[in-house]
């Protein structure tokens, strides 16, 4: 007869004690399943809410850092020159990083505002509001000395680097005809736009055709000419129409902005261009403008400034790379750490999505170390319960070792007594702690939200227009939303592992004691 029937045998003719250690396997499994059920649900919960989320990396400058340590300088001419040399992002960084095999997609952006020439923009829909409250009002011109009407700006310039942005990756923009700029089209600064669907039915607009856009307003741009003798071609971009897009952003009427929200921060008002075209034409235009100043002796307009360059209008605060998988993030961080700067700094938006986690991350840590308790605890009783009992079995075990069974066999014997127990406790355990798993989490989720003393604060601020962040807004709710607590068959190979593994190490010191047995001495006695 082999060690498996016989441990098969002792554990029915010794049915009291079994009972006693099978309800001790029950109440260890129920409580390890409730233990790993939170543990889990918390990190699928979080990883969960990062894939809905844009896998995204700002490569940025820290403005943080930058304005504190520019506040500890004594005077403002040492001020002055520390702000005028702020840093930019180093476009052959981005190239680079943007050549790694985990990037998709690039957005390295430039945003202005300007005002379109010889066409409409899309109406927002709070005309009426704003016709009521009165607009526009007579300002000054810094320059001309001239009175205009005030007239808002009603185009969005989005001029990106790269052609594969972001937007179109993740489905916010949609090509309808026609196509994206190229890197051709970059490299050679061709002035050519994408325009929403909206602003092209609002003008009769179609690929292949051509509008205009000015950075000043009509009553300004003739001044500007007349009196700083800037042609119109120096003064208007002319680009040609090569796609038409469709964008899911739209402007919120619920809003407190809406009101008086300018044309301008309608998505449907946005024109994507390249940004060496649109870099080109900014360069071109300034650079008369600051000749002028300085060839009239009007230095108070540029006093302190440098002569700009090409690459003022080339190089951006920012570069935000879309990943392939949220999963990629931190290996992309680390791998790319060597091309941060003083203030040039990686973002993937940890600090914020850690302060929002912190409830699941307190559940998370508090349930695995219940169940190392739990387990340890399992260990130590199960232990010096088989150690005590086997002062009542020495005679049996002596028999075995005199019949010439192997000490070794003896002590598989004593583990499969165990682990057949084990296995029936662990059974009835995943039973009942499906049961009561999901309950038992919920109740724990909503003492560790009730009892949380440290509020999260997220910013809300409304904003379309410049530094756009793109990094996927989410409240602490919808994070915790996905928590769900659920026995899955995962979970149940798990709880099985671990009781295996308590029963191994519960057999180790009753091992030693066997292996030191004498089966004459035991007979003898």
């Amino acid at each position: 007869m082999n060690y498996m029937k016989r441990a098969l045998f002792y554990v029915k003719r010794k049915m009291s004690k079994s009972i006693i250690l099978g309800i001790t396997f029950f109440m260890i499994g129920n409580l390890v399943l409730v233990g790993l059920g939170i543990s889990n649900a918390a990190e699928n919960a979080k990883q969960i809410t990062r894939n809905k989320m844009r896998a995204v990396v700002a490569y940025e400058m820290d403005y943080e850092t930058f304005w504190k340590d520019m506040e500890k300088l004594e005077s403002d001419e040492e001020r002055n020159v520390f702000s005028q040399n702020m840093p930019r992002v180093d476009n052959e960084k981005v190239k680079t990083m943007m050549s790694d095999e985990r990037v998709a997609g690039v957005n390295q952006l430039i945003s202005a505002v300007a005002y379109s020439n010889g066409f409409e923009n899309v109406p927002v829909g709070n005309e009426n509001k704003k016709n009521e409250g009165g607009s526009g009002g007579v300002s000054i011109d810094a320059v001309t000395g001239v009175e205009y009407v005030y007239q808002e700006s009603n185009l969005l310039v989005m001029a990106n680097a790269y052609p594969n942005m972001i937007e179109f990756l993740d489905n916010t923009f949609t090509l309808q005809e026609g196509r994206m700029y190229t890197q051709d089209d970059i490299d050679n600064s061709n002035r050519v736009a994408v325009i929403t669907k909206e602003l092209a039915e609002q003008n009769g607009l179609r690929v292949g055709d051509t509008i205009k856009y000015t950075m000043f307003q009509g009553s300004q741009l003739e001044e500007y000419k007349t009196t700083m003798g800037i042609s119109e071609d120096d003064c208007i971009m002319e680009v040609e129409i090569i796609g038409i897009y469709t964008t899911i952003n739209d402007v919120d009427p619920n809003s407190e902005q809406f009101d008086w929200m300018a044309p301008y921060e309608s998505p449907k008002n946005a024109i994507l261009v390249p940004l060496t075209a649109h870099a080109d034409f900014s360069y071109n235009l300034i650079s008369k403008v600051y000749d002028y100043f300085e060839k009239t002796g009007n230095t108070a307009m540029i006093e302190g400034q440098d002569r700009p360059t090409l690459n003022d209008y080339l190089n951006t605060n920012k570069a935000t790379f879309l990943l392939k998988n949220a999963n990629d993030i931190h290996s992309f961080v680390d791998d790319n750490k060597s091309n941060e700067e003083t203030y040039i700094k990686f973002n993937s938006n940890e600090k914020e999505f850690n302060e929002l986690a912190k409830p699941l991350d307190s559940l998370s840590f508090f349930a695995n170390v219940i169940v190392w308790i739990v387990a340890l605890n399992a260990i130590v009783i199960i232990s010096l319960v088989t150690a005590l009992t086997l002062k009542t079995r020495e005679f049996e075990i002596g028999v075995l070792l005199s019949l010439g069974v192997s000490k070794v066999k003896v002590v598989l014997q004593l583990f499969t007594e165990l682990l057949i127990i084990g296995l029936m406790g662990f059974t009835l355990a995943v039973a009942s702690g499906s049961l009561i798993a999901g309950q038992v989490g919920d109740l724990v989720l909503d003492y560790q939200q009730n009892n949380v003393d440290e509020e999260i604060e997220t910013d809300t601020n409304y904003s379309w227009i410049g530094d756009q962040s793109y990094f996927t807004e989410i409240s602490q709710d919808e994070l915790l939303q996905n928590y769900h607590v659920s026995i899955n068959p995962i979970l149940i190979l798990e709880i099985y592992g671990l009781g295996i593994l308590v029963v191994f190490v519960s057999i180790l010191i009753p091992s030693a004691m066997i292996m030191r047995l004498n089966p004459k001495r035991i007979m003898l006695s």
